[in-house]
C-alpha cells in the first residue's frame, strides 16, 4: 500500500511540473519569440517519454526522493541555459551547426520533466492496481499548477522559476523518511526568492535593439498575468509608420512601450503634431468629417491621438491594461491625456465589436512589430482573418470605411493577402483601395462602392503625400513616386483579380485569404514552391527564416527522438512472451490526447484574446476533468474501453461542428464567464479521455508499465509539433478529426491483447 503522504507528493510534483511548463511558455516567448513557445510542450513530453524508457532499461529501487530533488535542481539549470543561450533562425540559416541548439533545449529544459516522469512512472509501476488514484493526483496537481501560473507570474514575474524549485523540494520532503526535518530544509531554501534574477532577452528582440541605441534608458518594467511591459527612452522609438517624405520637420519626442520584449509602439509627446497629416491612417479623416471611430489594437495610442486631433468621436480597444494605465496615469500629461479623452476598453478587438453599433471609421492599428512580421509565421492572428473582416464590414455605417496599415514587403506578400481578405468580403473590388508608402501598405475597404468624389479625395491624399496607388476602381498611374523597376505590386493585384484561384496556386508565396480555422496570417510559405524560391533567391536564401522549414526540422527531430524512446527497450527485452501490441494503444491515445489539447488551446485564443489565458484555462480544464475520469476508472474494466472510445470520438466530431458556433456566441462575455464556459465545454470529453490510460495500465504486465509510459510520452512529443504543421497546411479542424480517428484506431489494440 502507498503511504498517504506519497499521494500528496505526487500532487505537488505534478503541480510544480505544470507550473514550470506553462511558466516556461511565457518566459520563452519573452526571451525568444512567441512562435518558439510551443516547443516547451514538446520538450515536456520529451522528458516524460525519456523517463519511461529509462525505467524500463534501468530498474530503480527508491528513486522518489532523489528525483524530486533533482527536479528542483535541473529546473534552475534549464532556466539558466534558456536565459543565456539564444537560438537564432538567422544563424541557423548560415550555420546549420547552430541548429544543435534546439537539441540542447530539448535535453536541458527536458531534464526536470524527466525526473518528475521518473516519480510518476515508478509509482505507477509499483502500485498499478492504484493507477486510477495515482493518475488522479498526477492530473489534478498538474491542473492546479497550470492555472496557478496566472496570478503567480503577475506577482513574481520571472521568479516563478524559484517557486517551482521550492515546490519540487516540498514534494521531496513528502518522499523522505524524515519528513519533518526535510520540511525545515525546504523552508530554508525559500530564501532563494530573495535572490536577484534578470531575463536576458534575445538580441533580435526589439527591446534589446532599442537599448543598444546610444543614450538609451530603461525606465520601467511591469508584469501582469500574461505579459511583461517595458518602457524605454530611446531614439529607436521614433515611430511614424509610412510617414510621407513630404514631411520635413522633426518628430515629437516619443518613449517606447514594449510588450514581452517586442511589439514596440510609442507614447507620443503632445506637441508638434503636424506630422499626423502625413501618415497613411489619417486618410479616413479626409473622407469623413467628425467620424465615429473605432480603433482596434490601440497600443500606446498613436492612432487615438490622430483621431482626437481630427475631432473624431473615438472608441479605442486595447487588450493590455498595463499599457492603458501608463497613458492614463504616469504619462497622462505627456501624451495629452488621450486615454482619458477617448472611450477606452480593456478587451480583445473581436470580442468587443461583437454586438456593437456602427462606426464611420474602423482602424486596425499597426501598433507594434517595428521590425516587421518576418519571424511570426507560426503566430495565429484572429484580427486578420476572413471572419474578422466580415465582422468589421458588418459594423460599418453606410458611408463607413475600414482602414488597415501593414508593413510593406518585397516580393509582394502581405499586401496581396490583405487584398485577398478584402475580396472575400466583396468580390467586385469596387469598394477597395490599396496604396503604399516606402515602408507600409494601407488597405481601404468601404461599406459601399467608392463614389467618384471619394476616389478623388483618396487620389488627392495619396498625391499630396507622394504615396503610390496599388489599386483603385479608377484610372491611375502606378509606381509613380516610390519607383521600382516594374510596378510589381500593381501587376500582382491585377493578376490576382483576373484569375484568383490560378494566382493563388501559381504564385511563389501563399497569399490566399486565411480563416479562423487556419489563422496563420503571416505564413506565406509554400513547400511545393521551395525549389522555385531557391532558384530565384539563390545562395542568399535562408531556409530557417521560413517557418515551414523550421517545423519540418523540428518534426524530424521529434520523430527521431520518439523512435528512439519507443524502440530502445526492444534491445533490453528479456521476456519475449510479454504482449507488446497494447503499446500501440498507448501511442494512439497519447497522440490523440495532445491533438485535442492543442486544438482547444489554439481555438480558444480567439475567445480569450491572450495565449497564456487559453493555455492555462484549457490545460487546467483538460487535466482536472481527466483526473476525475481517472479516479472513476477504478470501477471500470478493459472491456469498457470500446464504449469510452466511441463516446470520446463522438464528442470530438460534435465539437468539430460546435466549437466555432460556441466561440462566436460567447466571445463578448466577461473573462470569468468565458473561463467557466470553456471548463464546462472541455470537461465532458476530458472526463472520458482521462479513463483510458489508468484502465490500460492495470491491464498490462507490470514490467511493461515504464515502456507504455515512454510510448505515450513519445506520441505527445511527436504530436505537439505535428499538430502545428498539419494546422498550417489544413487547419485545426482536420487535427481534431485526426484525434477522433486515432482514438478509434486505438481500440483495435487493447481489447484483443490485454
Amino acid at each position: 500500500m502507498m503511504k498517504n503522504k506519497h499521494y500528496l507528493g505526487i500532487f505537488l510534483i505534478s503541480l510544480a511540473t505544470l507550473m514550470l511548463e506553462v511558466g516556461l511558455v511565457k518566459l520563452f516567448s519573452i526571451i525568444q519569440f512567441y512562435y518558439f513557445a510551443f516547443l516547451i510542450v514538446s520538450v515536456a513530453m520529451f522528458g516524460t517519454a525519456a523517463a519511461g524508457t529509462f525505467l524500463y532499461i534501468k530498474k530503480l529501487k527508491k528513486p522518489l526522493l532523489a528525483s524530486a530533488i533533482l527536479f528542483s535542481i535541473t529546473t534552475l539549470i534549464g532556466f539558466l541555459f534558456l536565459n543565456n543561450y539564444a537560438f537564432s533562425p538567422i544563424e541557423a540559416s548560415v550555420s546549420y551547426v547552430h541548429c544543435t541548439g534546439l537539441i540542447l533545449y530539448y535535453i536541458l529544459l527536458g531534464l526536470p520533466f524527466f525526473f518528475s516522469g521518473i516519480i510518476i512512472t515508478h509509482i505507477l509501476m509499483e502500485h498499478k492496481e492504484e493507477s486510477g488514484k495515482i493518475y488522479f493526483c498526477n492530473l489534478s496537481g498538474a491542473a492546479f499548477g497550470s492555472l496557478g501560473v496566472l496570478p503567480i507570474i503577475s506577482l513574481l514575474g520571472e521568479k516563478i522559476i524559484f517557486l517551482v524549485f521550492i515546490t519540487g523540494l516540498l514534494a521531496s520532503a513528502l518522499f523522505a523518511e524524515k519528513t519533518r526535518k526535510a520540511l525545515i530544509m525546504v523552508l530554508a531554501s525559500s530564501l532563494i526568492l530573495l535572490a536577484p534574477i534578470q531575463l536576458n532577452l534575445s538580441p533580435y528582440k526589439e527591446l534589446e535593439r532599442a537599448l543598444d541605441y546610444p543614450e538609451s534608458n530603461h525606465l520601467s518594467t511591469e508584469w501582469n498575468s500574461y505579459s511583461r511591459v517595458d518602457v524605454v527612452n530611446s531614439s529607436f522609438a521614433r515611430y511614424a509608420p509610412g510617414l510621407s517624405s513630404e514631411y520635413r520637420t522633426r518628430l515629437p519626442n516619443q518613449v517606447g512601450v514594449f510588450v514581452d520584449g517586442s511589439n514596440m509602439n510609442p507614447i507620443t509627446e503632445y506637441k508638434d503634431l503636424g506630422f499626423i497629416d502625413y501618415l497613411p491612417t489619417s486618410i479616413g479623416y479626409n473622407l469623413i468629417e467628425k467620424p465615429r471611430t473605432l480603433i482596434i489594437n490601440a497600443g500606446a495610442g498613436l492612432d487615438v491621438l490622430i483621431a482626437l486631433e481630427k475631432n473624431a468621436n473615438v472608441t479605442a480597444v486595447e487588450s493590455n491594461p498595463l499599457v492603458i494605465d501608463l497613458l492614463k496615469e504616469e504619462y497622462k500629461d505627456y501624451s495629452g491625456n488621450i486615454y482619458n479623452k477617448a472611450g477606452i476598453h480593456v478587451e480583445e478587438g473581436r470580442g468587443f465589436i461583437k454586438g456593437r453599433g456602427e462606426y464611420d471609421i474602423i482602424i486596425l492599428s499597426l501598433a507594434g512589430s517595428v521590425l516587421g512580421s518576418g519571424f511570426y509565421g507560426l503566430s495565429e492572428n484572429y484580427l486578420l482573418t476572413v471572419e474578422a473582416f466580415r465582422e468589421y464590414y458588418d459594423h460599418l455605417s453606410d458611408e463607413g470605411i475600414l482602414i488597415i496599415t501593414r508593413w510593406l514587403y518585397y516580393p509582394p506578400k502581405e499586401s496581396l493577402r490583405l487584398f485577398s481578405l478584402a475580396l472575400e468580403v466583396n468580390e467586385s473590388a469596387k469598394n477597395i483601395g490599396l496604396f503604399r508608402t516606402w515602408t507600409t501598405v494601407t488597405l481601404l475597404l468601404g461599406r459601399k462602392e467608392f463614389s467618384e468624389n471619394r476616389i478623388k479625395k483618396i487620389m488627392d491624399f495619396v498625391e499630396k503625400n507622394k504615396f503610390d496607388i496599388i489599386y483603385l476602381p479608377a484610372e491611375f498611374e502606378p509606381n509613380k513616386h516610390g519607383e521600382f523597376e516594374e510596378p510589381y505590386y500593381y501587376e500582382s493585384v491585377n493578376n490576382l483579380l483576373e484569375d484568383r484561384e490560378g494566382f493563388y496556386n501559381n504564385y511563389l508565396f501563399d497569399v490566399s485569404p486565411v480563416y479562423d480555422d487556419k489563422p496563420f496570417y503571416f505564413n506565406f510559405f509554400k513547400l511545393n514552391k521551395a525549389g522555385a524560391l531557391y532558384e530565384i533567391i539563390g545562395e542568399s536564401w535562408q531556409p530557417f527564416m521560413d517557418q515551414g522549414f523550421l517545423l519540418l526540422f523540428l518534426l524530424a527531430q521529434a520523430a527521431l527522438l520518439s523512435s528512439a524512446f519507443i524502440l530502445l527497450p526492444l534491445k533490453f527485452l528479456k521476456n519475449t512472451k510479454i504482449k507488446k501490441k497494447p503499446l500501440v494503444f498507448f501511442f494512439c491515445i497519447g497522440l490523440a490526447y495532445m491533438f485535442v489539447e492543442i486544438v482547444f488551446i489554439q481555438k480558444f485564443i480567439l475567445l480569450f484574446g491572450m495565449v497564456i489565458y487559453s493555455v492555462s484555462t484549457v490545460i487546467f480544464s483538460t487535466l482536472l476533468s481527466s483526473s476525475i475520469g481517472s479516479l472513476y476508472s477504478r470501477k471500470l474494466k478493459v472491456k469498457d474501453t470500446s464504449k469510452i472510445i466511441i463516446i470520446i470520438s463522438t464528442l470530438i466530431i460534435l465539437y468539430y461542428f460546435l466549437t466555432p458556433v460556441i466561440i462566436n456566441s460567447i466571445i463578448s462575455f466577461s473573462m470569468a464567464a468565458k473561463m467557466i464556459i470553456v471548463f464546462l465545454i472541455i470537461a465532458l470529453p476530458a472526463f472520458f479521455m482521462g479513463m483510458l490510460f489508468p484502465i490500460a495500465i492495470k491491464s498490462i504486465n507490470k514490467n511493461l508499465v515504464p515502456w507504455a509510459f515512454a510510448v505515450n510520452g513519445s506520441a505527445s512529443v511527436l504530436s505537439s509539433v505535428l499538430a502545428i504543421l498539419l494546422a498550417l497546411s489544413y487547419g485545426y479542424s482536420i487535427v481534431l478529426v485526426l484525434a477522433a480517428i486515432s482514438y478509434l484506431f486505438s481500440s483495435l489494440f487493447l481489447k484483443r491483447n490485454a
